[in-house]
């Protein structure tokens, strides 16, 4: 009876390692192809044929650079980073007008709209538009 138990224990013990070990591959092969192919937003293709790389701080940038994915109601403004004290960026976008909007959530824009709120879709994306911003980063005001 004794010896009963322990290979019933012994076969748990197995199960659960055969387990553990089929959902660490399963995971590992999950984030391999979700980060397969990943590209620098310098490097996003914004409608299959349009590039647009990140020159200066602030870029201006329109409607005709980033194609079919422009979300927005205006047809261009200027992007913007800064880091804020804690290091974390800035995003800013500005309409021809001077009206600013945020473009990410943090405490330096908390006194802006939201770029959400200038989009000329609700059900548009301002992905690109963000992959840009975060370039525009890479270049010093």
């Amino acid at each position: 009876m004794k010896e009963r138990r322990m290979i019933i224990k012994l076969i748990k013990q197995s199960l659960r390692t055969l387990f553990l070990i089929y959902a660490t591959i399963m995971l590992t092969l999950g984030v391999v192809g979700c980060t397969d192919g990943m590209k620098h937003p310098e490097e996003y293709s914004t409608d299959g044929s349009n590039k647009v790389a990140a020159t200066s701080n602030p870029q201006t940038i329109s409607k005709e650079d980033l194609g079919h994915t422009w979300p927005l109601k205006v047809d261009k403004g200027a992007v913007s980073c800064r880091l804020s004290k804690q290091g974390d960026p800035i995003l800013r976008f500005t309409t021809s007008d001077g009206a600013q909007y945020a473009l990410n959530q943090v405490q330096d824009n908390e006194h802006l709209k939201s770029i959400e709120t200038l989009k000329s879709d609700k059900s548009k994306s301002v992905g690109t538009l963000m992959s840009f911003a975060f370039s525009v980063c890479d270049i010093p005001k």
